[in-house]
């Protein structure tokens, strides 16, 4: 029982702490205005960030060209 305690003990002080979670790099892209070659934004994201970007304009594209194939073939 004692040797059961002191195991649990030393192995309780022995865990290492856990390192912080490493901060995601940003990615800057330029975004160009519309009607305009001289105004640029700069956006800077994380690369999750600009697959969801690049995800939900390929979901909204497959969606407008589905909804037109359809309203088409009435």
């Amino acid at each position: 029982m004692l040797t059961t305690l002191l195991l649990l003990a030393l192995a309780g002080q022995q865990t290492e702490p856990t390192p912080p979670p490493a901060k995601e790099k940003k990615i800057c892209r330029a975004q160009e205005t519309t009607g305009s070659r001289l105004a640029a934004k700069r956006v800077c994201k994380t690369q999750a960030e600009w697959d969801e970007i690049a995800a939900n304009a390929r979901n909204t594209v497959e969606d407008s060209a589905t909804r037109m194939n359809t309203n088409n073939g009435r």
